[in-house]
Parts: structure tokens; sequence; C-alpha cells
């Protein structure tokens, strides 16, 4: 990894762990954390790290990184905005493969999906200009296309794991081996369409989208999610080579 990459990740683990290991620490079980205004700050500030590295990160110009000029640009939206029809594709392949494969545990209140979407963003749709801008790339030097990929979701699962350790986490600790090949699986579909698109915005909100989803497509914590890790790969692989057929 690159020296924006390391600091990256430095900044990002010690401002999330420092938050969620206080949460841990106190013992307070996860729904009760956001009765408590302390809770609510430091659970939110710990989601935010990413983010806030990924300000300095950009802000120092470490690396190849072109200051915050080029972090605003980011998110700008290209000439091919087709490829925001990748964010309903992603979204329904996700969703659709753990429904097909009786991978649903249960099901929420559709109408938890629009309370969701805005804290969804601003919780987990701000990380992506780190995990899909600093690291993936960093990592795809050494490792190549897919290991960078594979290496990123393992990284941000490593990311969430204070979070389990919070009494009554929606992940189970037992299931976390499984979880972590959940966000690989997500990796692959958030790089692709950064990559394809040229905006962070685009894996921002698919991001959004998918866990916004969480409470309403409850899915099972278990062994059936490395098979739709392989499943997401191949249809990430197809599109990626649709991609590139289209260039040449």
């Amino acid at each position: 990894m690159n020296k924006s990459s390391k600091i990256y990740l430095l900044i990002s683990f010690a401002i999330s762990y420092i938050c969620f290991g206080i949460i841990v620490y106190s013992r307070i079980p996860f729904g009760d954390v956001f009765s408590n205004t302390f809770y609510i700050v430091l659970f939110t500030l710990g989601c935010l790290g990413p983010i806030i590295s990924s300000i300095i990160v950009y802000s120092l110009k470490i690396d190849s990184l072109g200051g915050l000029i080029e972090f605003k640009e980011k998110y700008l939206i290209s000439d091919s905005k087709k490829y925001i029809l990748l964010i309903p594709f992603f979204t329904i392949v996700h969703y659709g493969l753990n429904i097909s494969l009786n991978n649903v545990q249960s099901y929420g209140d559709f109408k938890n999906f629009f309370i969701s979407l805005p804290i969804m963003l601003v919780l987990f749709g701000s990380q992506e200009i780190g995990w899909r801008s600093i690291l993936q790339p960093a990592l795809e030097v050494k490792n190549g296309y897919w290991k960078s990929m594979i290496s990123t979701g393992l990284i941000w699962s490593l990311w969430f794991l204070p979070l389990i350790f919070i009494p009554k986490f929606i992940i189970l600790p037992q299931f976390y081996s499984q979880f972590a090949a959940y966000l690989v699986g997500l990796s692959f579909m958030l790089t692709i369409i950064y990559k394809s698109s040229g905006s962070i915005l685009y894996s921002s909100l698919l991001s959004t989208c998918i866990f916004a989803l969480y409470p309403v497509i409850i899915v099972k914590q278990g062994f059936m999610q490395v098979v739709i890790v392989f499943l997401e790969a191949l249809i990430v692989s197809m599109v990626k080579k649709k991609k590139e057929a289209i260039v040449k």
C-alpha cells in the first residue's frame, strides 16, 4: 500500500475504534444507543471516521491526490449518465439473489427504507470515497483488480469489527466471517460502479440504497452469504467485460 492509503486507514480506524470502543466498554445494548445523545454522537462520529480521514488525506495531497479540489471532483457526474442505472440494477441483484436463494429471514416495513435512506447516506454512503478512491486503487497496483476488491472488502469488515461486540448488534459475533463475505460481495459491486462511471457519487448512492434496505429485507446470517458473493462476482465480471467491449 502507498502512503496515502496507510494514513487513511490509520486515521479511519483510530477514530472509529475509539468511538465504537467506548460504546462497547459501556455495555449499552445497540438499540439503546439511539436514545442517548452522548452515544448517538459517538456512533455517528465513529461511522464518519472514514470520510473524515479521506478529507484529511486529500487535503494533505499525499501521493498523487489532488487536494480538496480533486476530492470535490470525485463526486461530479460524468457524461456517461447511463451508469446511474447500475444503482437499481445492483441493488436488485443483491437482494434478488438473497430472495431467490431463500436467504431472507424476514421482511420489515418498506417505509423504513425511506426513513433509513438519509441516515445511511451520511453514515455509510459518505465512506465510499475512502474505500474506493484511496484504498482500492492502492491495493490494485500490487494485487491486481480482483484481489484488491476482495482485500478492500475484508479490510472494510475489520472496520466493522468493534460493532459486533456491542450487545444486541444486528450482526452476531458468530456470523462475523459470513458478514465479511457479505462486504466482499458489496465491494465487487461498489468498485465496478465507481470505475465504470468515474463518479464516487454513484458508489455512495448504491451503498446507501443497499444499507437502507437492510431493515426492510433482513437477510439470514449464514454460509449462503459466501455463495452469493461468488454469484455477485460473476455478475460483476459480466458487467466489466461488457463495459470493456463497448470501450473497444
